[in-house]
């Protein structure tokens, strides 16, 4: 017999009006739950929204912290063409992401 995790109505309800926000504003589901936001052009650069610090940089390896993970561009060439407080951009040839904890 299968459990079902019932969440309470005054929790739920946020939830609801957070779809209803991002929905009229066009945005994607994520765009206010805090999460990262990643907008890729092509491999040659990646804008990041969510960014919470670098954590490794080199030609060949960007490191950062997205909050609930870490991520990791390779490839050549890389640099970071603009950094603020919570976005970047990544720069160069990318030949992988990948996403870890």
């Amino acid at each position: 017999m299968k459990r079902r995790c019932r969440v309470p109505d005054d929790e739920r309800m946020p939830a609801q009006r957070m779809q209803k926000v991002t929905s009229a504003l066009q945005l994607p589901a994520s765009a206010l739950s805090g999460a990262a936001h990643f907008e890729m052009n092509g491999n040659r650069e990646v804008i990041v929204d969510g960014c919470r610090g670098v954590l490794e940089y080199d030609e060949h390896k960007i490191r950062i912290n997205t909050g609930k993970m870490i991520t990791c561009f390779q490839g050549r060439c890389l640099s970071i063409k603009c950094l603020t407080s919570d976005s970047l951009i990544v720069e160069g040839f990318i030949t992988s992401i990948e996403f870890g904890a």
